[in-house]
C-alpha cells in the first residue's frame, strides 16, 4: 500500500507519514553519498530487507547474479598482504587480515540459513562459525601479548644488524656460480 506521497507503506513512520531517512530523496542522496562502497541493506530502505531477507547491514545487490546470500561490510586492515612468496605488487592488493559475516540463505526451507565468519589471511580464506569465529579472536588475543614479546626481542637483537660489504657479496657470488657450473658440466 502506498501513502499519498507514494512512499511504500513499509517505509513510513507510525504517525503514517515517510520516515526522513527513508524518503524517495533521502536514499537517492544516500546513494549518491556512497559511491566509494556498496549500499547496506538499511539504506536500499525497508522494502529491500523485505524483499531479500536482508540484515540491515547486506551489503550484496541481489538483483544481480549469484546473490542468494547476505553479506556485511567487510573490515580489514590498513596493513597489506605479508606473503613473502608474493611480490609487493599482489600484497597491495590484498589486506592482511579481513573478516566478514556471510549469511547462506539460498532456498532456506531446504537447505536452512546458516551465519559464518569469513576470516582472511591474505588471499587465504576461513569459513568459521560464529563460535568459531569467537575461539578464533580469543586465540588473535592472546598472541598479540607474545608477538609483542617477539617484536621487542627482534628489536633489540636488530641493534647489530649492519649491511655487508657489496664487493666481497659480489665475489662470493661469482665463486657460487662457477661451482654451480662445473658441477653442471661434469654431470654433462
Amino acid at each position: 500500500m502506498k501513502t499519498a506521497t507514494n512512499i511504500p507503506r513499509s517505509a513510513t513512520a507510525p504517525t503514517g507519514r515517510p520516515h526522513p531517512l527513508l524518503t524517495a530523496a533521502a536514499v537517492a542522496e544516500t546513494a549518491r553519498e556512497h559511491t566509494d562502497r556498496p549500499l547496506t541493506a538499511a539504506e536500499r530502505g525497508n522494502d529491500w530487507m523485505f524483499r531479500w531477507g536482508c540484515t540491515p547491514d547486506c551489503i550484496n545487490d541481489h538483483e544481480g547474479p549469484g546473490a542468494e546470500w547476505h553479506t556485511a561490510g567487510r573490515v580489514a586492515t590498513a596493513l597489506r598482504d605479508l606473503d613473502s612468496s608474493s611480490s609487493p605488487d599482489e600484497n597491495a592488493r590484498v589486506p592482511w587480515l579481513a573478516a566478514q559475516v556471510v549469511i547462506s540463505s539460498d532456498k532456506p526451507q531446504a537447505y536452512g540459513r546458516q551465519t559464518r565468519v569469513w576470516l582472511d589471511y591474505g588471499t587465504t580464506t576461513g569459513e568459521l562459525s560464529p563460535a568459531e569465529a569467537r575461539q578464533a579472536l580469543e586465540a588473535m588475543r592472546g598472541f598479540v601479548a607474545d608477538l609483542e614479546s617477539v617484536v621487542v626481542r627482534a628489536e633489540e637483537s636488530a641493534a647489530d644488524d649492519f649491511d655487508g660489504d657489496p664487493e666481497i657479496a659480489r665475489l662470493d657470488s661469482e665463486a657460487t656460480n662457477r661451482r654451480i657450473r662445473a658441477i653442471t658440466e661434469a654431470r654433462a
